[in-house]
């Protein structure tokens, strides 16, 4: 939910503007909320790099997916590798809270709300 409201008041503050931000492979949720689409395939590859665009008040869209980093990385450590949500991030299990009783899932930014409560 932070995700989805943090991206909509980027895309207010500076709109019409370029941004760069960096963060790591779980940010695949914020990549979601901009583009208003499942996290079932979204990946980031360590070091990897998500190029999005948006053109007026269309939406956003992909330029460079950040699921890949072999042309610019030469070798990765075997213990890393492209990560991204899965169905089990979301389960509760012995009490603790995963987002399943919120109703988050990986679809939760497929058409979200256009909103900004900061």
């Amino acid at each position: 939910q932070r995700m989805e409201t943090f991206a909509r008041c980027l895309e207010r503050t500076h709109y019409g503007q370029n941004i760069v931000m960096f963060s790591h492979a779980a940010s695949v949720a914020l990549v979601a909320a901009f583009l208003r689409c499942s996290m079932t395939d979204l990946k980031f590859a360590p070091c990897g790099v998500y190029h999005l665009e948006r053109v007026d008040d269309g939406p956003w869209k992909i330029v460079q997916s950040g699921h890949d980093n072999t042309s610019y990385v030469k070798e990765n450590s075997p213990t890393t590798y492209p990560w991204g949500f899965s169905g089990k991030h979301f389960e509760e299990n012995d009490g603790k809270y995963f987002g399943s009783s919120e109703g988050i899932d990986l679809d939760y930014f497929v058409g979200a709300p256009d909103n900004c409560n900061l």
